[in-house]
């Protein structure tokens, strides 16, 4: 069947788009308008695969030229900002499905992180042409299973594995397919993020009672209210916020508030009561606080001594290897070699040959460094802390 060709003026763009397919092509998608300005190569982009698929891409090209075998779709939703997926790492992939000979979208399902992929569960809602209450929307009988899923459907969107839990089955799809035919279902695709950062919530006195005589006329009014007022006083025990009114805004961890005498409905009636705020923050995996300062690192005269000697071999060749038992300090010259180059505006890559490491060595570097880092563990998952 022959594709009508339609002229496209210099401002339609086209996007060749990678997809975690076996197929040893790229995918040729039209780019709204509407983002024609905010398009990049290496952007996670929202594409229609086949006629009832919902896939995540990458785009690796920018171009005018539409496809001359097919009239290409739209891209549905462009996911980044800016480009996640740089020309280094496309080169890279690249290399690795000609060396390997798979394809490249084999390479990107396995090389792009977990955080950055989407997934795809179907979900099923009622078709809006379908009615129980008109006999001409459907000729038919419902088995009684089919009757209680469409019950269902008239309120809410169910997933499979919602639909699988309802009918007490694990095998549903042959009733899906049946209902589908008969045009009483649609399948959707409902796209979510897998990487889910972690939260913790914090309490925070309202603003509104950041002042002296504000907070004096509250503890007049907790005055018969020992359990509340015991709250508040923990809090700015805790939080000196008329010292410190900035250490306010991100507060303390409501799990920090609780103890023995201070119990969580005391704590959620002041919340009701609008004179302490919840909120959430987002936090690092890494089970440990913040240090309250830096501590001076000081090395031995032996440690100065080895610092130098790598300092100076940098000058010469650019690389060193520093040889050390466990124990023997090595640590600290890493760390002292570290803080120097941030402090000169380099960047510096710290690599650990084991995971079982990362608690420690972070621990020693928070202790030593200030927050302008960011620690990168071995499996790929960049966390901020």
């Amino acid at each position: 069947m022959a594709v009508q060709q339609l002229d496209f003026d210099n401002s339609t763009f086209f996007a060749e788009v990678v997809l975690p397919v076996p197929i040893p092509k790229l995918f040729t998608y039209r780019v709204p308008a509407v983002i024609n300005d905010k398009v990049k190569k290496g952007q996670r982009v929202i594409v229609q695969f086949g006629s009832r698929k919902i896939l995540t891409g990458v785009i690796v090209n920018l171009h005018h030229s539409p496809p001359r075998d097919y009239e290409a779709k739209y891209l549905l939703e462009l996911l980044d900002e800016a480009e996640v997926i740089y020309p280094q790492q496309f080169s890279l992939y690249q290399w690795i499905a000609d060396y390997y000979m798979c394809t490249l979208g084999e390479v990107f399902n396995a090389a792009l992180p977990s955080g950055l992929k989407l997934s795809s569960e179907s979900t099923v809602q009622l078709n809006p042409s379908f009615s129980a209450d008109d006999p001409n929307s459907y000729q038919g009988d419902f088995s009684e299973k089919e009757q209680l899923l469409i019950n269902h459907l008239r309120t809410e969107t169910l997933s499979y594995s919602s639909i699988a839990h309802l009918l007490g089955a694990k095998n549903i799809y042959s009733l899906l397919k049946s209902l589908a035919a008969k045009g009483v279902i649609l399948l959707l695709e409902q796209v979510k993020e897998k990487f889910k950062p972690k939260t913790e919530k914090h309490i925070r006195i309202s603003s509104a009672y950041v002042d002296k005589k504000k907070l004096e006329k509250l503890f007049g009014e907790l005055a018969g209210k020992p359990k509340q007022e015991s709250v508040v006083l923990k809090y700015l025990q805790d939080v000196p916020v008329f010292t410190h009114p900035e250490l306010n805004k991100k507060g303390m961890a409501k799990s920090s508030l609780i103890n023995e005498t201070i119990s969580e409905s005391s704590l959620n009636t002041l919340i009701k009561n609008n004179i302490l705020e919840e909120f959430e923050v987002i936090v690092p995996r890494f089970g440990f606080a913040d240090p309250e300062h830096d501590h001076p690192l000081l090395l031995s005269e032996k440690q100065e001594q080895v610092r130098n000697d790598i300092l100076s071999c940098f000058e010469k060749q650019g690389i060193a290897l520093l040889h050390g038992v466990t124990g023997s300090g090595k640590t600290e010259i890493y760390i002292d070699l570290i803080r120097k180059a941030l402090e000169g505006g380099s960047q510096v890559l710290y690599l650990l040959p084991e995971i079982a490491l990362t608690t420690q060595i972070v621990q020693r570097l928070k202790k030593y460094l200030d927050r302008r880092w960011a620690f990168i563990i071995r499996s790929f998952q960049t966390m901020n802390v």
